[in-house]
């Protein structure tokens, strides 16, 4: 029985490939939780948190009045045009209290190792 080669057209050309960001979030420790829950709420397959430490001193946290300089770094991998959704909710849960404050950014990823690893980090798969 001969093999019979299937001639598959490239997955760009047969999808609508969805640019994707990378969200950074730095937090103050015990936030990342409900970062991470309002990305996957926007659509994010996947988020990495990561503890960190601030780099302000003793001395200049007493002044600004900060108790502790423990954060948590979460990277969030989106769809671009889920970005502004997920932001939008971000800035209320912020807004909501004194206590709770962070930075955040985001990097356009412009290339990916494989199919899979794009569906995965598109939420498509």
């Amino acid at each position: 029985m001969a093999n019979k080669k299937v001639n598959k057209l490239p997955y760009d050309k047969e999808h609508d490939i969805k640019p994707l960001v990378a969200y950074f979030a730095i937090v103050n420790e015990g936030n990342a939780n409900a970062v991470v829950e309002i990305f996957k709420r926007a659509g994010s397959s996947f988020q990495l948190i990561q503890i960190g430490q601030g780099t302000a001193s003793k001395q200049i946290r007493d002044i600004l009045g900060i108790e502790d300089n423990a954060k948590e770094i979460i990277v969030s991998f989106i769809r671009e045009e889920k970005v502004k959704d997920a932001v939008t909710e971000l800035s209320a849960y912020f807004a909501a209290s004194k206590r709770t404050s962070g930075i955040g950014f985001s990097v356009k990823l412009t290339g990916l190792m494989g199919v899979t690893m794009y569906q995965f980090l598109a939420n498509l798969a």
